[in-house]
């Protein structure tokens, strides 16, 4: 049972991609390349809006150009998840009221309660226009790498789901402090009691990520996100984005995943979703895990070598 299982990337616009190939020719605008990609996915996942707020227009494009299974994925705006935000980033309004800090960068705790409330009302106009439409995948917090457990991120937790309303909310978290033997039951505990999705992560163990387990903590469905295993890149703090990311998946790697997406899906049945999103975007490697995904799934079966549809056979 694997009719509910989802698969994509985390960028259909990274310039890597557009280099590698994977667009024909005649793909040469943000409309003709979402079209294209469309035809071979059903999900994505939007990482600009984690640099910037997207437009409702940007949001009306995305589904008048898309298929009506289609759906989107939302990685929430950086401010939002403690991450530090360039001014240049910020909507005109609050752009002008936070002045010249003096690296350029503002945080979280730079802004004022009825200005946060304001940037989360504008970020969430576009997310809402997609749930309306039937189209979003899910809305993505993740975490800094270093946000560590704290008692007090729970409440954070219960005000994301308070101020999202019905949403389809997922949190993903990027260190090993949050699953030690007394933070891991508080942890899921909250996310089961608001409803939010623990995104599974796969990346480097290098003992301060988060491990590869993946329990399954929202009604609406589940998410697990695949960042590569360039050990070298994660450690090295002055790797680049694409220093980090860059690292192709073997069927090995990806095996035990796709057998927990099976029994997984057996269990939550059809009417819930359970997402695959690629988000080693360097080049067409994320295109590449995510179709070897499919074909272990049997989900891409034109296509797909016949050792990974036989993954699941019965003997």
């Amino acid at each position: 049972m694997t009719g509910n299982v989802r698969i994509g990337i985390c960028s259909w616009t990274d310039r890597t991609l557009l280099k590698s190939g994977f667009y024909p020719a005649s793909a040469n605008t943000p409309a003709s390349r979402l079209a294209h990609y469309a035809s071979e996915f059903d999900t994505v996942e939007v990482d600009s809006s984690f640099y910037a707020i997207p437009s409702v227009a940007n949001a009306c494009r995305w589904i008048a150009g898309t298929p009506k299974n289609f759906s989107f994925g939302v990685k929430s705006f950086s401010l939002f998840t403690f991450h530090r935000t360039s001014v240049s980033s910020l909507p005109s309004w609050l752009a002008s009221e936070m002045g010249n800090p003096r690296e350029g960068y503002v945080k979280r705790g730079n802004l004022t309660h009825d200005q946060r409330m304001h940037l989360f009302d504008d970020f969430m106009k576009p997310v809402r226009i997609l749930h309306s439409a039937g189209r979003l995948a899910y809305l993505l917090f993740q975490f800094p790498p270093g946000w560590r457990f704290r008692p007090e991120w729970l409440t954070y937790f219960r005000r994301i789901r308070e101020v999202s309303g019905p949403l389809p909310l997922a949190v993903e978290i990027r260190n090993s402090s949050w699953f030690e033997e007394e933070c891991r039951g508080k942890f899921l505990s909250v996310l089961m009691d608001q409803n939010i999705a623990y995104a599974a992560v796969d990346e480097p163990d290098l003992g301060w990520t988060a491990p590869r387990e993946w329990p399954v903590t929202a009604e609406w469905g589940t998410l697990a996100r695949f960042h590569g295993r360039n050990r070298e890149g994660w450690r090295n703090p002055r790797a680049s984005v694409r220093e980090r990311f860059d690292y192709e998946y073997d069927a090995l790697e990806l095996a035990p995943w796709a057998l927990e997406a099976v029994r997984i899906a057996g269990e939550m049945g059809d009417s819930k979703k359970i997402f695959l999103m690629y988000n080693n975007c360097v080049g067409d490697k994320a295109v590449r895990g995510a179709r070897m995904m499919r074909g272990m799934l049997g989900l891409d079966a034109p296509v797909a070598r016949a050792g990974q549809r036989l993954l699941f056979d019965s003997p």
